[in-house]
C-alpha cells in the first residue's frame, strides 16, 4: 500500500489547524474486517473537529492544543458486519453527539486527522454495549488515541486489583470519521460524576476537582496555598461544571485543600484524607513506574460539603509514562517533594507510611500473580490477534512503527520481573514508626547516594547484590550489605 498523504495547513499566526483534505486509500473493508468494535463517525456537512494551539500565559513557549469547535455527528458502533449501537442522526437534546478535540499533549504533537477525541451524547447510552443494563448509561465518552498499547490495559488492571473506587472500562476500536480510516484507539467511560457507574458524589454538594498544569487552558480555576508560588499547578473543575461553580463552591473546596495542605506539614492530614484510597492512588503509580509526575492526572474528590466526608483519590488516568523510571525505584509522584505523597511519606506521623506498607505486604503476591497471569492470558487472546491485525493498518495509514502485541509483552514482563522485586526491597525499608515495634536499618531521612556491586564496582542503579551508602539528614552516613539473589 502506499504510503497515505495528509495535506494540512498550520497557520502558525492564528494558532489553527486547518485539515479540509485527505487521501487514505485505507481499505475500509479491511478495517471492519480486522475483529475490533468499529466506530464509525458522520459529521455535519463532512466538517471536521479542529484543535486551537494556545500559549499559557507569560510564557508563549509554552504551547498546547485546545479544542475550537464541536461538531455534531451521528455514531454507529458494529462487530463484525452487526450493529450494536446507533446515536441516530444529530437533534439537539434528542439523538446524535458531537465530537471535539481532546487532551493535551498528545493532541498538540499528533497530525490533525488523528487526534483524540470527546464525545457527547444527546442522549445517555453505553457505547460499550454491555447489554440492556441501564447502569452503564451516559453522555460522555472518550476516544482515547493509543493504537492499544498495553501500558493503559495494565494501568486499569492494576487499578481494579489495587481497589480504587473506579477504573475506567473500555473497548478496543477501530474508528473511521467521514469514510476515511483514522486508526485503533480505546472507546473508553470518562472521569465523571455518575453515582451509578462512575464517581460518586453528592449531586448538589460534591466536588470533583483537578490538580492540572494545564489550568490556563480553562475558564474557572483557583489556586491552593502548596502552588501559590509555583506557576505549574492551579485546580481545575471536573464536578460541577464551571458554569455552575459559585464563589461559595470555591472558596469552600479552596480552604478545605489548604487546611489538608497545612495539616501535611503538622502531621495531623488523618482529619482532611481518606488514606486508604490515597495509599491506593500512589501505590498504583509505583507498581507502574510512572516518571510523569507532571501530566499523571490527579482527580480529588469530596463527597458532599460536610465534615462527614474527607478528600478522595478515587481514580487513575493518563499512563503514557508507565515503567518511565528505573525498574525498582518510586515513580515520581512518590519522591518530588513539591508532591504531597513526599510530605505524607516523610511526616512525623507515620500512618500513611504504615498504611501503604500493609497495603503492599497484604496484597503484593495476589497483585503480581493476578497481572503476570492477566497478560499471559491476554498475549493467547483473539482480541491480541485482532490488534496486531488493527496495528498493522493503523502502521499502513499513519507511517507510525507500532510492534506486535507479543512485543509488547516481551518488554512489560521483562520490566515487571525487574521492577516488583527490586520495589518491594525499597517498600520494606520505609520507617514505620517506633508504635509498630519493627526496627528498620534507617529512617526516610535517609537518602541512598552510592550503589555497589559485589566486586566493588560503582554503578548508576540500585543492585540487587551489593552494597549501598545512604547519607543521613545529620550528615553521617549508614551502609546497608544486599545479600540477596
Amino acid at each position: 500500500m502506499k504510503k497515505d498523504r495528509i495535506l494540512f495547513v498550520i497557520m502558525t499566526t492564528l494558532g489553527l489547524w486547518l485539515f479540509p483534505f485527505s487521501i487514505s486509500g485505507t481499505d475500509l473493508n479491511k478495517v471492519k474486517e480486522a475483529g475490533l468494535y468499529v466506530v464509525e463517525i458522520t459529521t455535519i456537512d463532512n466538517e471536521e473537529p479542529q484543535g486551537q494551539i494556545i500559549s499559557k500565559p507569560g510564557d508563549p513557549n509554552n504551547q498546547n492544543l485546545t479544542y475550537l469547535n464541536k461538531v455534531p455527528c451521528r455514531i454507529i458502533i458494529s462487530l463484525e458486519g452487526v450493529t450494536l449501537y446507533d446515536s441516530g442522526t444529530y437533534i439537539k437534546k434528542t439523538s446524535g453527539a458531537t465530537i471535539r478535540v481532546n487532551g493535551n499533549t498528545t493532541a498538540y504533537f499528533s497530525n490533525p486527522l488523528n487526534m483524540p477525541y470527546k464525545i457527547k451524547l444527546e442522549k445517555a447510552a453505553d457505547l460499550l454495549c454491555r447489554g440492556e443494563d441501564n447502569h452503564y448509561k451516559d453522555k460522555e465518552w472518550r476516544l482515547l488515541k493509543d493504537a492499544v498499547s498495553l501500558n493503559t490495559i495494565i494501568g486499569l488492571k492494576i487499578s481494579q486489583l489495587v481497589g480504587l473506587e473506579w477504573t475506567s472500562q473500555y473497548v478496543p476500536c477501530n474508528v473511521i470519521i467521514n469514510g476515511d480510516y483514522r486508526g485503533c484507539y480505546l472507546l473508553m467511560e470518562t472521569m465523571k460524576r455518575n453515582e451509578s457507574c462512575r464517581i460518586n458524589c453528592d449531586q448538589n454538594t460534591g466536588y470533583i476537582i483537578e490538580k492540572d498544569p494545564y489550568w490556563w487552558k480553562e475558564d474557572v480555576f483557583f489556586c491552593s496555598s502548596w502552588y501559590k508560588d509555583n506557576n505549574v499547578y492551579r485546580w481545575t473543575w471536573k464536578y460541577p461544571d464551571e458554569e455552575d461553580v459559585t464563589d461559595e463552591k470555591e472558596k469552600y473546596i479552596k480552604e478545605y485543600i489548604e487546611a489538608m495542605e497545612e495539616s501535611l506539614e503538622n502531621g495531623d492530614y488523618e482529619q482532611y484524607i481518606d488514606i486508604s484510597s490515597f495509599s491506593k492512588w500512589i501505590l498504583i503509580h509505583d507498581i507502574l513506574g510512572t516518571r510523569d509526575s507532571w501530566g499523571s492526572n490527579m482527580y480529588i474528590k469530596k463527597y458532599d460539603n460536610t465534615n462527614n466526608s474527607k478528600l478522595e483519590l478515587p481514580c487513575v488516568w493518563d499512563f503514557d509514562s508507565n515503567y518511565g523510571v528505573t525498574a525498582g525505584s518510586f515513580s515520581l509522584l512518590h519522591t518530588q517533594t513539591n508532591e504531597y505523597f513526599y510530605a505524607l511519606m516523610n511526616s512525623d506521623n507515620r500512618t500513611f507510611a504504615r498504611k501503604y506498607v500493609k497495603l503492599w505486604n497484604d496484597n503484593k503476591d495476589y497483585i503480581t500473580q493476578q497481572i503476570i497471569l492477566f497478560i499471559n492470558d491476554f498475549s493467547n487472546s483473539e482480541e491480541a490477534k485482532k490488534l496486531d491485525i488493527s496495528r498493522k493498518l493503523y502502521n499502513e495509514r499513519w507511517g507510525y512503527h507500532y510492534g506486535t502485541v507479543a512485543d509488547d509483552i516481551e518488554v512489560t514482563l521483562d520490566w515487571f520481573n525487574k521492577h516488583i522485586y527490586l520495589l518491594d526491597k525499597q517498600i520494606q525499608l520505609i520507617d514505620l514508626g517506633d508504635e509498630t515495634g519493627i526496627e528498620t536499618p534507617f529512617r526516610n531521612d535517609c537518602n541512598p547516594i552510592q550503589y555497589y556491586n559485589v566486586n566493588g564496582i560503582k554503578m548508576n542503579t540500585p543492585y540487587t547484590h551489593g552494597l549501598t551508602i545512604y547519607r543521613k539528614k545529620d550528615g553521617s552516613f549508614i551502609k546497608i550489605f544486599n545479600n540477596n539473589h
